[in-house]
């Protein structure tokens, strides 16, 4: 079954880009150093995404030098 509705919904669905309020969970910051200075901090949501992000950025940032 499947049933139609014509109409707006009452309130807009936020896209992946747009912030949707308060984060699901606690927010962890990574950060990449070249040397002593700070280059990148990475926060997300996701500890393992963070970490694998700031593992990529370390490593393009040696392939720099």
């Amino acid at each position: 079954m499947v049933a139609v509705l014509l109409g707006m919904a009452d309130k807009p669905i936020p896209t992946p880009s747009e912030s949707a309020g308060e984060p699901a969970g606690p927010v962890h910051q990574f950060t990449v150093n070249r040397g002593m200075l700070l280059v990148l901090v990475i926060e997300t949501t996701s500890w393992y995404a963070g970490l694998l992000q700031a593992a990529v950025a370390r490593i393009a940032l040696e392939g720099q030098n």
